[in-house]
C-alpha cells in the first residue's frame, strides 16, 4: 500500500518527439502518482503540442516556465509545483532521451527508504555503448585533467574504482542528472539546484550540497537504465564548442562560488580551458576539412 505521493518529472526543451516516447512507455506505471512534464519555454511548438495531447489525461500534468533559465531553474520550478501542487514526497527526475522500467522505481524508493538517502539512481548505460556509474566530488586539476587525454591521471581523484561497486548498492558523491529518486524535502532544504548554472555540472553541484549537509547518495549496481546520451541536447545545442564553452563556464563557477579556489589558481584554470576549446574548435574545422 502506497503512503506518500511520488512523481516522474520530465524537463523538455524543444523535444517533443523524445517526451512523448517516454511518457508513453511510463504513463501506466501504477508506481508514479503523476507525470509531470516542465516545458522550460521552448522555442518551438513544444509546451502546446504535449499540452493538446495529454490536456485530458488526469494522471499526466504539463506546466511551463516563463524562461528558459536552464536546466537547474526548469527542474527547481518542477518540483516546487510536485511539492506544492502534487504533494509529491519523492521524484524521479530524468531527461526525455531515457528509458527505465518500473522495476527499477521500486527498487530505488525501497533503497531510499533503507537507507534515507537523499539520491539513489541506477547505473547509466549509455547508446555509445558505455557505462556511467558514478563520481567523486572533483578537484579543479582532476576536472581539468579528465577533459584531456591525460584524464588516466585524475583517475583516483575524480573516479571511483570498479571494487566500490562490487556489492548491491554503493554509496557515492554524484550520479548522473539523466535519471535518478529524489527525496523533495532535502532536496529544497539545500536550496535545490543552483540556478546560476545554466547547464551542466548541476548534478556534481547537488551531490556536494548535499555531502556538506551530510546527506547519502547511493546507486543502485544491480538496476541500470539506458540514455540516448545528450540527444535532447544535441537538438538545442548543435555545436561542440558551444557546449564545451558552457561546460567550462559551469565547472569555473563551481571552482570559485564552491570550492573556493585562489585567484590565481582560477586564472590558471580560465587559461586551460580557453585552451581546451581552441584545440576543440581547431580539431573540428580540421575534420571538415
Amino acid at each position: 500500500m502506497k503512503i506518500e505521493q511520488v512523481v516522474c518529472q520530465i524537463l523538455n526543451y524543444n523535444d517533443a518527439f523524445h517526451v512523448k516516447q517516454i511518457v508513453n512507455k511510463i504513463k501506466d506505471y501504477k508506481v508514479f502518482d503523476y507525470v509531470l512534464i516542465v516545458d522550460n519555454h521552448s522555442s518551438d511548438n513544444s509546451f502546446s503540442e504535449l499540452y493538446e495531447l495529454y490536456k485530458n489525461v488526469s494522471r499526466i500534468k504539463i506546466i511551463s516556465t516563463s524562461k528558459n533559465g536552464g536546466y537547474g531553474y526548469g527542474n527547481n520550478f518542477g518540483i516546487k509545483y510536485a511539492v506544492n501542487e502534487l504533494h509529491a514526497k519523492k521524484a524521479i527526475i530524468c531527461n526525455p532521451d531515457v528509458s527505465f522500467e518500473e522495476d527499477t522505481v521500486i527498487r530505488l524508493i525501497n533503497l531510499m527508504n533503507k537507507t534515507n538517502a537523499a539520491i539513489t539512481s541506477a547505473v547509466e548505460v549509455n547508446k555509445v555503448p558505455s557505462v556511467n556509474k558514478a563520481w567523486k566530488i572533483p578537484t579543479p586539476f582532476a576536472w581539468i585533467l579528465d577533459e584531456t587525454k591525460l584524464r588516466k591521471l585524475s583517475f583516483r581523484k575524480f573516479h571511483y574504482p570498479d571494487e566500490h561497486f562490487k556489492n548491491d548498492y554503493s554509496k557515492v558523491d554524484c550520479v548522473s542528472g539523466a535519471m535518478f529518486l529524489l527525496d523533495l524535502q532535502k532536496f529544497l532544504s539545500v536550496n535545490g539546484y543552483d540556478e546560476n548554472m545554466f547547464l551542466y555540472g548541476e548534478e556534481t553541484v547537488l551531490g556536494y550540497k548535499f555531502k556538506q549537509a551530510k546527506y547519502k547518495t547511493f546507486l543502485l549496481n544491480t538496476e541500470s537504465y539506458n540514455h540516448l546520451h545528450s540527444a535532447s541536447i544535441d537538438k538545442s545545442i548543435p555545436d561542440k564548442v558551444k557546449k564545451m564553452k558552457i561546460l567550462n563556464s559551469s565547472k569555473l563557477y563551481f571552482y570559485k562560488t564552491y570550492l573556493k579556489v585562489s585567484p590565481f589558481n582560477y586564472e590558471v584554470e580560465k587559461l586551460c580551458f580557453r585552451y581546451l576549446e581552441q584545440s576543440r574548435r581547431i580539431a573540428g574545422y580540421l575534420k571538415r576539412k
